[in-house]
């Protein structure tokens, strides 16, 4: 399977197994589909097969696989560029309506803060671990993936993240290597993703919140991953949040509740490894 090799090789080089395992998945999704190799079937019979995807965000993933491909053989791309647009501005509309839907539902922001204290309050450490961070760094189910760690010469591993406790310092500095948009391939092959990131966090309840989870008392005690299995991050993220609403939801509350904050919204923006436009048309449920 030539193109298929020939296509890791020029989207995935040097990328986290993550990505690699999306870009494997969603080409040989695409490739069933078309029958034959991706660069010998026409922009035109391509766009006819993601019109019957009903899912725009499925579609939009199958056919930025279609853009790298005929990109890496150096054929034309006008049309998917423009359908590409086009289903982007739809999504965003959709988004729209949505939204106002939400507008009368969602809870507020003061409404999760006083429920994150809550949990401290009753010594509910994971939750209110993951609230935290949910709520002042805007993480997404990838970034609780995360490993304790005493010593900086631990995080060695590019394909993890860690919580470097400083108890010397009274901090953590927490460093993640992989999330939603850390790496970002563009149809050209290009990485436009976010990078490392690196928070240091003093807040004194998040430390005892770590230290209590973790039975992390000592300086020197590597205390391990923070949710053992990947499988139950997910679980445990939607479990903890305030009426269990999720992790999209607070981020709408949050984006929302600081929508007159500019330099909020940059924050939050660098945080989430989302640009600032792409914040405002989907997670902004005022804005008509």
């Amino acid at each position: 399977m030539a193109e298929y090799e020939k296509f890791m090789n020029y989207a995935t080089n040097g990328k986290s197994d993550s990505t690699k395992k999306q870009y494997r998945l969603q080409y040989n999704k695409l490739f069933k589909l078309t029958e034959k190799p991706i660069a010998d079937t026409s922009e035109k019979k391509i766009i006819e097969i993601l019109n019957e995807i009903d899912n725009k965000n499925n579609s939009q993933a199958l056919l930025n696989i279609a853009l790298l491909v005929r990109k890496m053989e150096h054929l034309s791309v006008s049309q998917l560029e423009k359908k590409r647009k086009q289903d982007k501005e739809a999504l965003i509309e959709d988004v729209k309506v949505k939204n106002v839907e939400l507008k009368e539902n969602l809870p507020s922001y003061t409404d999760i803060v006083e429920y994150m204290n809550y949990l401290y309050d009753k010594n509910e450490w994971t939750d209110f671990i993951i609230n935290y961070l949910l709520i002042n760094f805007q993480v997404r189910n990838q970034d609780l993936d995360f490993t304790i760690i005493s010593r900086k010469k631990d995080a060695t591993d590019s394909k993890k993240n860690y919580m470097w406790l400083q108890n010397s310092k009274g901090k953590i500095t927490f460093i993640r290597n992989v999330y939603k948009t850390a790496s970002i391939i563009a149809p050209d092959g290009t990485d436009h993703g976010y990078g490392q990131k690196i928070n240091n966090i003093t807040d004194k309840k998040f430390i005892v919140a770590i230290r209590r989870v973790l039975g992390c008392q000592k300086s020197d005690l590597d205390c391990g991953t923070f949710i053992p299995t990947k499988s139950a991050i997910a679980y445990h993220l939607q479990k903890a949040t305030y009426k269990q609403i999720g992790e999209g939801k607070y981020f709408k509350i949050i984006v929302n509740h600081f929508r007159n904050n500019i330099d909020k919204l940059k924050e939050i923006s660098a945080n989430r490894g989302t640009d600032l436009k792409t914040i405002l048309n989907s997670y902004d449920i005022e804005k008509k």
